[in-house]
Order: C-alpha cells, then structure tokens, then sequence
C-alpha cells in the first residue's frame, strides 16, 4: 500500500505526548475490563497507562533513541497503529550486540490501517538492531513476521507443565476453562479435601509424576548482586548471554516484582552438598493456582536437582502446577519429570547474521522470560 502522500510521515517514532492516543487506541482494540465499547477510559485507568508507557517505553535503563517505539497515523494525524520496543544488550561469542524487542502491535482494525500496520513492522525490522526479537506472538503475528524475513523459533516456543497436585489442578482448569471461577468458587472450595485425598493417593501410586520429595540440594535467597553473580558464572554455556549490570537488572526485577497479580517472586540459588553453584531458578509463586517460572539455569549434569527442587518450592508453598518456557538444552530432563509440553506463543527472530540465527534455533541461547516480553506487558 503507497503511503497517503502529505507533509506528515505515516510512520514515525512514539513520542511521549501520543500516550493518551495509544491508551485510547489499545481499549479499543483489546477492550479494558471494566469499560464499556465507546467509553472514554477512566481518569485513574489513563494515569495508569501514561505511568505504564512512561516507564516501560521512555525509563527503562536501555532506552535509546536509535530503537524507538513506533507509531502510525493517518492524514489528518490520528494515530491508527502502534509498535512497542524495548532495546537489549546481549553477548554473541564474546560480541556485545543490540536486540530490539517488540510488544504492544496495535492496528486500528479497519482496511484503510492496515497498509500502515505491515509498514510499522516492516520499519521496525528494517531497524539497525543486530537481533529483533518478538516472544508471544499469535499466529497472525507469525506470519507477518515471517513475511518480511523472519522466522519462527520452534523449539524455544514450547511450554511446559508440570502438575503438582493434579486433582485440584484439573478441577480448577476446568473450571477456568468454562469462564466462571468466580461462580464456580464455592464448589472448588467444597472439593477441595476430595481433591487433596486423591492427589495424596495419586502421589502415593505413581511418585515419578506426583511425588514431589525433598530435594538432598541447598537453597539460598538470591540478591541482585547474587543472581548478577550467576549470571556471570554461567556465561560462557551459552553463544548468546544477556549483558546486566546493578541498574539494569535491578530495574527489571523491580518492575517484574510489581506484578503482583501473577504471584510472589521467588529468586533461589541452588548448590550442591559441596556447596558449588549448580543453577538457579526465578519464577512467580501463584498459591492454589499456576506457578510461572521466568528464568532457570544449571549444569547439564545438574539440571535435574535444580528442577527437582524448583518443583519441591511451589508444591510446599501451595501451588497446583509450574508452567515454563522450554529450554531445548534441557528437553529431555523435562520428559524425564513428566512435564506435560504445549505450543504457542510464538518466539520469532529475525537478523542478518546466520550464525546468530542458528545459535538461537539450536537452543544455544539464554532468552528466558526475563529477557523477553514478560515485563513489557501492561498490568
């Protein structure tokens, strides 16, 4: 589609003062809880946007005016589409280079924005990013991805499950499922001992799937300086390693924390009875729902203890089930824990460099949730 030609650009970097247009585009597109279709949002839900942009988009300690968000807008102005960016520094075989992240595709859903929704993305692929990354994606935005060069990560867009108390874990799918937990709260309350009882049984029964023992590894409270110090240690595992430093990483676990609808977050170190370091782990604690991990590392000769007593921390702190993006390095450990593997979202990559590429389709790569979209989200 030929750009509307006029004096002002169809595409062009977000400025702070688009925020009341992007809120007002993202309701109307995605819906807000709450707000009727046409309404104008609420004084205290537009505060929370424009802190969100703000703060996401304008503060984060990578902001860089060579990777702007970008927005579209029509002839008269009118912003009809938006693209979020978020830079990164990584390590590729001892090479600092840039990722841009996107999150927050935006399009006005008429014909007439459309045209100007393949430019926004094509524009931000164009970018003079050495990595562009995207990690839950739909498959609508697959194949536009794929459409301008890119290209799907298959096996680091697997997700696994591992139920921890299955009874209640399927109970409270289910009823999630139809909608109406709300509804449905009185009687999940009254199965609860049922469920408990046969999930006792089942951990009795069958104790390679439910059984959830006490890992014979020690467990230490991770600092910033603590997991900075992991990450360092365990760098060179990996071709491609995400670059932190105190600002940056501090950053993100404070903004990741917030996300307190999600759980608390958990930060442990794991080492051996020798005391060595053999891995980590970073994951929201969910109480009587579904755990979500965020990042974990081990040794390959490792990775069963470290998983082992991931498992052991949710199930003692009350959750049903620990979900996760999959590891392809460590695949066949999560078999091996009877890890229940599902597909979708979408991590989709793009770069000029092969070899870069490849590394990342081989799984020779940290890109854990911390180093995605996850603290890119609203709310």
């Amino acid at each position: 589609m030929t750009p509307i030609r006029t004096s002002m650009k169809p595409i062009r970097p977000f400025r702070r003062d688009d925020i009341p247009q992007v809120a007002d585009l993202r309701r109307r597109v995605f819906g807000v809880s709450g707000n009727a279709a046409g309404q104008p949002i609420s004084a205290s839900l537009a505060k929370e946007y424009a802190d969100y942009f703000e703060a996401i988009f304008f503060q984060n300690p990578w902001a860089d005016e060579a990777f702007p968000s970008l927005v579209s807008q029509d002839a008269t102005g009118r912003i009809t589409g938006f693209l979020g960016v978020m830079p990164r520094r990584m390590v590729f075989r001892g090479r600092r280079i840039n990722v841009a992240i996107s999150s927050q595709f935006i399009v006005e859903p008429d014909k007439r924005s459309m045209g100007a929704g393949l430019q926004m993305m094509k524009t931000f692929l164009l970018g003079p990013q050495d990595l562009s990354l995207t990690d839950e994606a739909n498959n609508i935005s697959r194949k536009l991805w794929e459409s301008f060069g890119g290209v799907t990560a298959p096996l680091s867009s697997f997700h696994w499950t591992r139920m921890l108390r299955p009874s209640r874990y399927a109970v409270a799918l289910v009823a999630s499922a139809l909608g109406e937990r709300k509804l449905f709260a009185p009687f999940l309350l009254a199965a609860k001992p049922v469920c408990n009882l046969v999930d006792t049984i089942a951990a009795r029964k069958m104790p390679q799937r439910f059984s959830q023992p006490q890992p014979k590894v020690e467990a230490a409270e991770l600092s910033l300086e603590g997991l900075l110090h992991c990450l360092s240690e365990f760098s060179e595992s990996r071709a491609l390693w995400p670059e932190y430093d105190a600002r940056s990483l501090g950053w993100l676990l404070k903004t990741i924390a917030r996300k307190t609808q999600w759980g608390e977050l958990r930060k442990l170190a794991i080492h051996n009875l020798r005391g060595e370091l053999i891995g980590w782990y970073l994951y929201h604690l969910k109480p009587g729902g579904t755990s979500n991990l965020l990042q974990m590392m081990a040794k390959k000769t490792a990775i069963e203890e470290v998983l082992d007593h991931l498992f052991y921390d949710a199930w003692q702190h009350g959750s049903l089930a620990i979900t996760g993006r999959l590891e392809p390095q460590f695949m066949p450990a999560f078999f091996d824990k009877r890890c229940m593997l599902t597909g979708a979202p979408w991590v989709l990559i793009q770069s000029h460099d092969p070899d870069l590429l490849q590394s990342i389709q081989q799984g020779d790569a940290l890109l854990s949730k911390l180093e995605g979209e996850w603290c890119i989200r609203f709310r």
